[in-house]
């Protein structure tokens, strides 16, 4: 199992806050049941948006800075890459997105 830093353990259930590629890769082949996964949605672009009645930026960080179409698909093959090789066989996978 994961032996690097947990930000938050009870039991058995861990929630790990580091680069995904990085805390990915330690895990061994098959070992989960289920991933939900919440990837960048890139919307972080020096736009911005309407919050509670005042302008706010659309900035979240450096980890959401828009990509090109080339650059967001290859990043998302490669930890959904990194996903499927830790899956079991009967495995699922949860993908959340911004409908935007």
């Amino acid at each position: 199992m994961y032996q690097g830093k947990s930000y938050f353990e009870d039991g058995s259930f861990k929630l790990i806050n580091d680069d995904t590629f990085n805390t990915l890769e330690k895990f061994e082949e098959k070992t989960f049941d289920m991933i939900f996964a919440d990837p960048p949605y890139f919307l972080s672009n020096d736009g911005i948006t309407c919050n509670g009645g005042k302008m706010v930026s659309v900035n979240k960080g450096n980890w959401d800075k828009s990509l090109d179409v080339k650059e967001k698909h290859k990043f998302n093959r490669n930890w959904i890459k990194q996903c499927y090789r830790i899956l079991r066989d009967n495995g699922t996978i949860w993908i959340s997105r911004n409908l935007t």
